[in-house]
């Protein structure tokens, strides 16, 4: 009776052929063969395309084993596809907004002084309000009363808008400065999120690829019986 080997590859099946000394077809009955059940998903493939129903080769003892192998690694390759793809879409949708937005963003900071949309209140205005002023510790208390009086209270001088042309201008230059500067932070904030997401990215292409290789190619359970082949990705 021909003596049962277990493999995990073509390779462990060709060194038994060679160490039994068995190079002719006539030697098909002095071994058959079994599948590990930890025979990779890749290794499992390799084999199933070296099989076939017939009589005069060496007989495979769990060819169930090996069909549910190259199904598993059929619905991994399928599952796989789907959630990269998925996953480049999505990367690519935060991708595509952001860079239309750093583009505006160099585009506005371009612009020359007299482009920039005027922001606040009217010039005629600027400055006016009540007189701010500072409570300093010392001389102050560190909780001071505010100048809190009895009533009739006095009544808090009031400042008056700027008074000449050149106090105005400088308060409009002050607009355009710091709206240059709010939209050079938003750009650098914004051009740094775009590099994270590109090396996110690289980073999730690469680690995905390495994890399928892993599953495909380990020797483990995957495929060993039956499964169900939902796979959660999202």
């Amino acid at each position: 009776m021909a003596e049962i080997e277990t493999i995990s590859s073509l390779a462990d099946a060709d060194d038994v052929l060679e160490n039994r000394g068995i190079n002719q077809v006539e030697g098909i009955n002095q071994v058959q063969f079994r599948l590990d059940e930890q025979i990779s998903l890749v290794a499992a493939t390799e084999v199933k395309v070296r099989t076939r129903p017939g009589r005069l080769g060496f007989r495979l003892l769990n060819p169930e084993l090996m069909d549910c192998k190259f199904q598993t690694k059929v619905k991994l390759d399928e599952a796989y596809e789907r959630m990269f793809t998925e996953c480049m879409i999505e990367c690519d949708q935060e991708l595509v907004p952001l860079e239309a937005h750093i583009a505006e963003l160099k585009r506005l900071l371009l612009l020359p002084n007299n482009e920039i949309e005027d922001i606040g209140p009217d010039i005629m205005q600027r400055g006016r309000g009540l007189q701010q002023v500072l409570y300093l510790h010392p001389p102050f208390p560190l909780y001071p009363e505010y100048e809190y009086h009895p009533p009739p209270q006095p009544q808090i001088p009031y400042q008056p808008a700027y008074a000449t042309a050149k106090e105005r201008e400088n308060a409009r230059s002050r607009d355009r400065r710091a709206q240059r500067a709010w939209w050079h932070a938003n750009l650098t904030l914004l051009e740094t999120k775009k590099k994270i997401l590109e090396g996110k990215r690289i980073d999730l292409e690469r680690g995905l690829r390495s994890e399928m290789r892993k599953a495909l190619e380990s020797q483990s359970d995957l495929g060993a019986g039956y499964t169900n082949y939902h796979f959660r990705h999202r």
